[in-house]
């Protein structure tokens, strides 16, 4: 029985996903529950990015922020400018985008979580231990951070723990949105996208909490709210994980983010009895 799996993130961020479970014969059925779109305030988000030469860390929060920005980068990334990220996903996106800069580009420092040299999906703790053996305190500081200026690169509102840290740590803390997040519309073509979706029998793959409320919100539009009973997700993150499971899925299982780990998890469930 041939496996399927259902995207739910923005078709703009899932291509090499995509090609990876075809080229493995994996059905897959395309069923956005999020879109990307242009940052809310398109100046804002240049004048963050002029500034990143005088930036000492920049924090792209997902593959979709990393995409946004390297897309409108005016030259090569500075190489004064050190990289967090927190997910693998995010890592990955960076690493991609970095290659494929001049070849005479300097690389920044990278920095992530530990956990994601298992393959695994850190968090904005596990990020916030990373920066600060990469960024030491500094004899006669008062504060670790002291003056170092820092970007928060995100699409919209999000949870605000690094941030708070970071200031407190004494950083000079800039959030910038990088692009919006759009639900979405519900209609005819929605709708017969959802029915499909949901009687295909293949599991769901969730990157995003967010994700999983839009397709609560279009349940709710249809009518049926306990549609999800008898699901089944994948999500990459123990957190996602929970919140699938309290939307109503029958079973919920863990993944990597990249494209190989899906894979691999897909074969690894198909083999169960």
């Amino acid at each position: 029985m041939q496996t399927t799996l259902i995207l739910t993130r923005a078709q703009s961020q899932a291509a090499e996903l995509r090609q990876t479970l075809g080229d493995a014969g994996v059905q897959v059925i395309d069923f956005p529950l999020l879109q990307i779109g242009p940052p809310p305030d398109v100046a804002a988000f240049d004048a963050a990015l002029r500034a990143l030469p005088q930036t000492d860390l920049a924090v792209p929060v997902s593959p979709a922020a990393v995409h946004a920005v390297f897309a409108a980068l005016p030259a090569p990334w500075p190489a004064h400018c050190a990289i967090g990220v927190v997910g693998a996903g995010s890592l990955h996106a960076v690493r991609r985008a970095l290659a494929a800069q001049p070849d005479h580009a300097p690389w920044p420092r990278l920095i992530a979580p530990q956990s994601l040299d298992h393959a695994g999906e850190g968090d904005s703790d596990a990020l916030w231990e990373a920066l600060q053996l990469a960024f030491p305190a500094r004899s006669g500081q008062p504060r670790p951070w002291q003056g170092l200026r820092v970007q928060i690169l995100r699409g919209g509102p999000g949870r605000d723990s690094l941030v708070r840290r970071l200031e407190a740590a004494g950083a000079r803390v800039r959030v910038v949105e990088a692009y919006t997040r759009v639900a979405p519309a519900w209609g005819s073509s929605t709708a017969a996208q959802l029915n499909a979706a949901l009687q295909s029998g293949g599991w769901w793959l969730f990157t995003s909490s967010e994700a999983v409320r839009n397709l609560q919100s279009l349940l709710a539009h249809r009518g049926d709210p306990a549609a999800l009973h008898g699901q089944r997700g994948l999500a990459i993150h123990p957190r996602i994980a929970q919140i699938v499971r309290d939307a109503g899925f029958s079973r919920v299982e863990l993944t990597g983010a990249q494209p190989d780990a899906v894979l691999s998890t897909l074969h690894r469930l198909a083999a169960q009895p």
